[in-house]
């Protein structure tokens, strides 16, 4: 995600991360780890790089938590981005693969079965993924990737449902129910997660527009047409709202948590039509032709 405000909160990279980077297959060696591969910025960079972007090939008995809890130790930051290669689409696979640096390998011979996969199975697949506007040739402008949006989309439309179950619980039952609490609150910090994700990822690709704040991509995306000015208007606070849920869980209004609850479905819902029909308005390339807040404090 390009917008800054993810990381807004925390310290910038340390400036020995690329020392600690080469440390790092000592500390994955501890983890039942197959693969790991550093892409992106901090592969090609590290001096310049924001953030740090990693690809794992899990083994048996792998846990994410540990494994992010041991890196963000060894690289004394937590601005960091983990990619599982198990459910990574191809074409991410892809990007890992060629442009990424293998930092651990557990067999060669392993290492070598794994990419010689990816790439037959991208080669296989490159003509849809073209058609579709998911990759784009060399040189051409950067196109929207469709399965990536489709997919958010469908997980957001998940999370209204499992939201919906538990949209009628008022703030005592929140307060009283820690587990439950929890539960919602993850759900709803998943939700605009995504919705923030698929708003970057529009006006980066399709308009071009680099935007640094969460309340800017929705600014953007109603003044670009892609969705209605009263979806924003129930919208428009969430990017506070998604900050307040990542960082700061003591100042959290349970009040403000059951309001948004209670509308989280019919908006997430209402996020994933109007995108949806945004999407299957363009043309099949993807070339350019160019209500009060459920998340606000009042």
């Amino acid at each position: 995600m390009t917008v800054r405000e993810k990381y807004s909160r925390l310290p910038p990279l340390p400036p020995d991360i690329e020392r600690r980077l080469a440390a790092l297959t000592g500390v994955v060696g501890r983890h039942p780890v197959e693969l790991l591969y550093l892409f992106g910025s901090a592969a090609r960079d590290p001096a310049t790089a924001r953030d740090v972007d990693l690809a794992v090939l899990p083994g048996e008995g792998f846990s994410l938590t540990d494994f992010y809890a041991d890196l963000s130790l060894a690289l004394g930051t937590d601005r960091l981005d983990i990619v599982d290669l198990r459910r990574a689409p191809v074409w991410l696979q892809w990007e890992v693969v060629t442009t990424g640096r293998p930092v651990l390998s557990a067999s060669p011979a392993g290492r070598q079965t794994f990419e010689r996969s990816v790439r037959a199975r991208y080669r296989d697949e490159r003509p849809r993924l073209l058609r579709a506007g998911i990759i784009f040739q060399r040189g051409s402008p950067v196109r929207l990737r469709r399965e990536f949006i489709w997919s958010a989309l469908a997980e957001l439309h998940g999370i209204a449902a499992e939201l919906e179950k538990h949209r009628g619980l008022g703030p005592e039952e929140l307060g009283a129910n820690l587990t439950l609490r929890w539960a919602v609150e993850r759900g709803l910090l998943a939700g605009l997660s995504l919705i923030f994700e698929v708003a970057d990822h529009i006006l980066s690709r399709h308009f071009g527009r680099a935007v640094e704040t969460y309340e800017g991509l929705l600014s953007e995306l109603r003044a670009c047409g892609v969705i209605s000015e009263s979806l924003y208007r129930r919208l428009k606070g969430a990017g506070g709202f998604r900050n307040i849920l990542v960082h700061g869980y003591l100042q959290v209004d349970l009040d403000r948590v059951a309001r948004a609850l209670k509308d989280s479905p019919d908006v997430f819902r209402a996020f994933g039509e109007e995108v949806g029909a945004w999407l299957n308005s363009l043309p099949e390339d993807g070339a350019d032709e160019s209500d009060p807040s459920a998340f606000g404090e009042g």
